[in-house]
């Protein structure tokens, strides 16, 4: 009897002594403390200032595409909310962490008072503190403690004070959910999906009840050794489950914490347009890392990207012993600059994998004609009907004797401008640079968006024959601008609705000057025959290029509504082997510019006529599922009823007859005269013999798609 009365006193004054520390605490925070009170911040702007350490980029129709690391001080996802969170992780973290949350208004004066006696004996003030006071900690950075320094005595007194005034304008759901996302689990992990993902390779939602105790257990000291965690968890679970079965969760915690918790990146589609996004944003903005979106609504297609890397892979597979290895494609919407497919590399199989040939400045060779023409149209110096000299020539340059030769080492004597352009001839291209400024003409590149360009007499008349180092994204935008009669803008991978940074260059005539040339297939078969992959059905104007030695080969063109950039070559700067632009980027590009036009029209407009907004493609979103309706599944070449006459003067294993299709896959197959004689997952090049043939295209099952008849003589 005497002992249970002990017993009540003992309690009565433990109570006593609670409700008068907790006053004490609060009153003495309010009146010391209150000349540096805090500015207490809602929910909303908690959640606003969280940065997750990757930023994702999605697809002009909303799909994630690319998960792409930013901060590298910690690792964390996407705010996630409280009706995300399965139930038993949020009562196995009250439960571990701060058992009486729902009830208090932010401070536990039973584990107050307990964690203040075990303080005198030199206990850690931690075990007081309550879900709410460890995230105004997280919150505030004077009360922020370190592994080798703890609160101070006045500190926990903040921290009190703090917690009672969040708990007035927080509700506990959004407390519970900021304070989820805050915490550090494990190394480098941030906020419950991070950790949820690090160290079970699965979202919250999908958490087990075991995986969320060794969640609990971790956030006491995440750096504790494994058998220290083990220990926590078991007992948790005993606890929780009225078992412990220390055994299984052994093999939990030790398969988790051994784990690689840098885990891998999904998606990871485009990591290298995503790294060309933020260097584009940082050399305009200068942004810092939490200053990023975390989200983009980029202007790519990833419809179209996959199907542009299948082609291009499989056309460098096909030059693999003309000591070809890789290549890159981009694509841009004339008239808004956005860019719709960024293929920077043939992916896993190339050496470079890491490394964007788009941006990587190799030497153009002829495709910098057009803008030689295009400046002495501007300048009146010369018309498509003017003459230039095709013939042998000796310039004088500091070095010596410059004597250029054209591709096929031939003259053509007097010939047109138009011929000149059309037949990319380099002796009249040295002629039509002579007659400008190279100053002024170096100015002109520039405005083109064209940078890094050295002096002119660096150059001097080679830079006709592009001598200059130019990347893809930049040469390809200089066209665009010809696509777009003489006006520049910048090019853009958001998905914004107007042209940014517009400035002329060029007019309007001169660029349709220049535009009809390249479109021509009659100026251009003077060098390179008519029939090539240059020739669409449709309007489009292309110009093709290679360097010296033979070392990069380039195809660059545009259409009405799109401009597309094509590279091959080796990122070594290895020359290739008898390779053309013919041979070598027009395939590629041919096949690009098909896959974009496969339901829509193009045409040249003439100067006078206004440019609608309407020819350009609005939505390439709603262009993709209108395509796959209205599939062109028609042979394209040869023409039904085309007659064929070989030819005595060329060797016959080198004539071809060029088969095309207007939709490719790989499941369909051409047959001549009922024998399949390859797949149709692309152009076919088909060696002719007298005699009548009927071509047809099939799908897997058989069925006769198109139907071609011609003839050979």
């Amino acid at each position: 009897m005497p002992k249970l009365l002990f017993g009540k006193r003992k309690s009565i004054f433990f109570e006593f002594t609670r409700n008068k520390l907790v006053h004490f605490f609060l009153i003495f925070g309010f009146l010391f403390l209150s000349n540096n009170l805090w500015s207490l911040p809602t929910y909303k702007e908690t959640k606003s200032l969280y940065h997750p350490s990757d930023i994702q980029v999605f697809d002009r129709t909303g799909e994630l595409i690319q998960r792409y690391r930013i901060r590298n001080d910690y690792r964390s996802e996407e705010w996630t909310e409280y009706e995300r969170l399965p139930k038993f992780l949020i009562d196995s973290v009250v439960h571990a962490e701060d058992k009486r949350f729902f009830e208090h208004k932010g401070v536990d004066s039973n584990a107050l008072v307990s964690s203040f006696f075990g303080n005198l004996t030199g206990s850690a003030l931690r075990g007081g503190s309550t879900i709410t006071m460890q995230l105004v900690s997280l919150l505030d950075p004077e009360l922020k403690s370190t592994a080798s320094k703890r609160k101070t005595f006045f500190q926990k007194l903040k921290q009190i004070q703090r917690a009672v005034e969040l708990e007035e304008t927080w509700t506990k759901e959004e407390i519970f959910t900021a304070y989820i996302n805050l915490i550090y689990f494990r190394g480098e992990l941030k906020g419950i999906t991070s950790a949820s993902k690090g160290l079970f390779r699965k979202s919250p939602e999908s958490l087990t009840p075991n995986e969320t105790y060794l969640l609990a257990a971790l956030i006491r000291s995440p750096q504790s050794s494994i058998e220290k965690v083990i220990k926590r968890v078991c007992l948790l679970k005993k606890e929780r489950d009225g078992t412990s079965d220390c055994d299984s969760i052994s093999g939990l915690v030790r398969e988790s914490l051994f784990r690689n918790l840098d885990y891998p990146q999904y998606p990871s589609f485009v990591p290298l347009f995503t790294k060309t996004i933020l260097d584009f944003s940082n050399e305009k903005m200068n942004l810092k890392e939490n200053e990023y979106n975390s989200q983009w609504n980029s202007s790519l297609s990833i419809n179209f990207q996959r199907k542009v890397e299948e082609i291009l892979k499989r056309n460098v597979k096909t030059l693999a012993d003309k000591n070809v290895k890789d290549g890159a494609v981009i694509v841009i919407d004339n008239r808004t600059g956005q860019v719709l497919v960024y293929v920077p590399n043939i992916g896993n199989e190339s050496s470079v994998s890491k490394l964007d040939l788009i941006r990587s400045k190799r030497q153009v060779g002829s495709t910098l004609k057009p803008f030689v023409y295009a400046e002495n149209f501007e300048e009146n110096k010369l018309t498509p009907d003017s003459i230039l000299s095709d013939s042998p020539v000796g310039i004088p340059v500091y070095q010596g004797i410059y004597r250029p030769l054209n591709y096929d080492k031939s003259y053509k004597g007097n010939v047109t401008v138009r011929e000149s352009l059309g037949s990319s001839l380099n002796i009249p291209a040295i002629r039509a640079l002579s007659f400008l400024d190279i100053n002024e003409f170096i100015l002109v590149l520039e405005k083109l968006g064209i940078t890094g360009l050295r002096y002119p007499e660096f150059y001097g008349p080679s830079l006709a024959l592009g001598t200059a180092d130019i990347s893809l994204l930049e040469l390809t935008n200089a066209y665009r601008t010809l696509a777009n009669g003489g006006m520049y803008s910048e090019i853009t991978f958001n998905r914004s609705e107007e042209p940014i940074h517009l400035r002329r260059v060029f007019s309007p005539k001169s660029s349709y000057l220049v535009s009809e040339i390249l479109a021509d297939r009659e100026a251009r078969s003077l060098g390179f025959g008519w029939d090539n992959f240059l020739s669409t059905s449709y309007y489009t104007s292309v110009k093709t290029g290679t360097s010296q030695d033979m070392r990069d080969n380039w195809c660059i063109g545009y259409s009405e509504i799109f401009t597309v950039g094509v590279w091959v070559g080796n990122p070594t700067g290895a020359p290739m082997l008898d390779v053309s632009g013919i041979t070598g980027a027009a395939p590629v590009w041919r096949e690009t510019m098909d896959l974009f036009h496969e339901s829509l029209g193009s045409k040249l407009k003439k100067p006078e006529e206004e440019i609608s907004s309407d020819s350009i493609s609005k939505s390439i979103s709603s262009k993709e599922s209108r395509t796959e309706k209205t599939r062109s599944t028609k042979i394209l070449t040869p023409v039904n009823g085309s007659i064929f006459a070989l030819d005595p003067d060329i060797p016959l294993g080198r004539q071809k007859i060029l088969f095309t299709f207007g939709y490719y896959d790989i499941s369909y197959s051409y047959y001549l005269n009922d024998e399949k004689i390859g797949t149709a997952g692309g152009p076919y090049l088909w060696e002719p013999k007298k005699g009548e043939y009927r071509l047809q295209v099939k799908d897997r099952d058989g069925k006769v798609l198109s139907l071609s008849l011609f003839e050979v003589r």
